[in-house]
C-alpha cells in the first residue's frame, strides 16, 4: 500500500497555507480566530476528532469563519489509525466530507487501517515549513522559523495539544499566539497571499511506501 503525501503547493504562485493542528482548544483557538480575521487570511484547521465532541461550539466558530477543515485523528495516538471515528464527528457539524488529512506526529503507518485515510479524495498533507511551536519555542523563534517560508510553503502550526491536562492545553500556544500578528504580517510584506489548502494547488507528492512513519 502507498500513498500520496504533500508537502507544498506550486512554487509559482505566491501563496502560502497557515494550517493549526490538534485544536479546537478554546480559547486559544478563538485568539487565532480572531488574529486572522484582523488581517483577513485563511487558514487551514487539522482538527482532533475527541475535542470537537468536547468543544464543539469552538468547533463551529471555525467552520463559521470559513476556513479549511482537515482530518486530525479523532484521539491523536501514535500510529492513529480513527480517522473514520474523526470524519464521522466532523461531518456531524459541516456536512461534508473533509478533504485533507494529517497524522499525528506525521506518523502514517495507522493510515492502513482507515478507509477515510486510503481515499482518493482525501489528500494526505505535511508540510514543508516546521517552525516546531509546540516544543515551547519563544515567539520571536516561531516568527523566524515561519518566515523561512516561499512561495506554496505549507506552515505547521498548533493551536491546541494532545494532552488531557488543561494547563498544558492552554498553555502550550501562547507563543504561537504571541507571535501570530508578526507572522501573517512578515509574510504579506512579503507579497504572499495566505490561503486555505482547499485554495491551494498541491504539488509534487512523495510516495510513502506503506504509509512508513516520518520525523515530526
Amino acid at each position: 500500500m502507498s500513498k500520496e503525501i504533500y508537502y507544498h503547493g506550486r512554487r509559482d504562485q505566491p501563496t502560502v497555507a497557515l494550517t493549526f493542528d490538534d485544536g479546537p482548544n478554546p480559547p486559544r483557538t478563538d485568539e487565532i480566530l480572531e488574529i486572522l480575521a484582523s488581517r483577513g487570511a485563511r487558514a487551514t484547521f487539522f482538527v482532533v476528532g475527541k475535542w470537537v465532541e468536547r468543544w464543539p461550539d469552538a468547533f463551529r466558530r471555525i467552520h463559521q469563519a470559513g476556513h479549511a477543515i482537515g482530518n486530525h485523528s479523532y484521539s491523536h495516538s501514535r500510529p492513529a489509525a480513527d480517522f473514520d471515528r474523526a470524519e464521522a464527528v466532523i461531518g456531524s457539524f459541516t456536512g461534508m466530507p473533509t478533504r485533507f488529512l494529517r497524522a499525528p506526529y506525521f506518523d502514517y503507518r495507522g493510515c492502513r487501517r482507515s478507509p477515510v485515510a486510503l481515499s482518493s479524495s482525501v489528500k494526505t498533507v505535511q508540510c514543508d515549513v516546521n517552525p516546531s511551536d509546540w516544543s515551547h519555542r519563544g515567539p520571536d523563534r516561531i516568527v523566524a522559523g515561519c518566515l523561512r517560508a516561499r512561495s506554496g510553503s505549507i506552515i505547521d502550526l498548533h493551536d491546541g495539544a494532545e494532552d488531557d491536562d488543561e494547563a498544558k492545553r492552554l498553555a502550550r500556544p501562547r507563543p504561537l499566539v504571541a507571535a501570530l500578528p508578526r507572522i501573517i504580517d512578515g509574510l504579506t510584506s512579503k507579497g504572499y497571499r495566505l490561503v486555505g489548502l482547499d485554495e491551494m494547488e498541491l504539488v509534487e507528492g512523495k510516495e510513502l511506501t506503506a504509509f512508513a512513519s516520518s520525523p515530526r
